[in-house]
């Protein structure tokens, strides 16, 4: 994990705020390197785990990795590294994970926003709620017990329409499969809801995997949720790290 920068001495403290970045399925903290990179030139902190299974920690989960465990990741940095203020942002699958880390520990928690993510309801998988598109269904097979098999390279240049080559190569060679523990996860919205904490929902206009009217369905079951869209696919925040950096700083401003 990455050390937050110190803020510029020209930064007033009242202005700076300390992200915690929930990468999706299939990622890890290494997807957040450009757009952390924005914030703390904006003079933020950033903290970017990555999930039991993912990334540098991949020799470490399976497909029996509970979804617990995807939550006790990110509240373990909240507490160890003593984090208040925290504004929480899931993108993808880390829609899901978000709401029960604010449920674990509100008092540590200024606002969540969901990035191009996925709000479950109540008893809602990720799987019913995100019907396979025709481009995602190409790029990967649900089996019978949860698993999902994907062409990362092919999940790659879905994922990043406007991408370079660099970019999806980069993304394809990382890319690791999702533990079915996480797409079977029943929703539990209303327990979320009930903390009353201001939440806020980026749209990508690009996006394969959760087209903008499913975005616009997912932003509408958060009450009160600032909106806005970034004009890139779905991982936004690879491909156009700057605009949305900017996207964040609007929502939680």
């Amino acid at each position: 994990m990455t050390v937050p920068r110190t803020d510029p001495p020209d930064r007033r403290k009242s202005d700076r705020r300390t992200f915690v970045l929930v990468h999706g399925g299939g990622h890890g903290g290494w997807c957040w390197q450009r757009l952390a990179r924005e914030l703390r030139d904006h003079g933020h902190d950033v903290w970017t785990p990555t999930l039991t299974g993912f990334g540098e920690r991949g020799h470490l989960g399976g497909p029996d990795t509970p979804f617990e465990t995807f939550v006790t990741d990110v509240v373990a940095v909240l507490d160890f590294e003593d984090l208040h203020d925290v504004v929480l942002v899931g993108h993808s699958m880390g829609g899901v994970v978000v709401p029960r880390v604010a449920e674990a520990r509100p008092d540590r928690i200024a606002r969540v926003v969901w990035l191009a993510a996925v709000v479950t309801g109540d008893g809602e998988t990720l799987l019913q709620a995100v019907p396979q598109t025709p481009e995602i269904a190409r790029a990967v097979t649900i089996e019978p017990d949860g698993t999902a098999r994907t062409d990362h390279r092919l999940m790659a240049e879905i994922l990043m329409p406007e991408g370079t080559d660099a970019d999806r190569a980069w993304v394809a060679d990382r890319h690791r499969p999702y533990p079915p523990a996480a797409l079977v996860q029943p929703g539990r919205l209303t327990a979320f809801l009930e903390l009353r904490l201001p939440t806020a929902y980026v749209t990508a206009t690009k996006d394969a995997a959760i087209p903008p009217p499913l975005a616009r369905t997912f932003a509408s079951r958060l009450p009160g949720a600032h909106t806005t869209d970034v004009d890139a696919g779905h991982d936004l925040m690879i491909t156009r790290p700057a605009e949305t950096a900017e996207a964040l700083l609007a929502v939680t401003s």
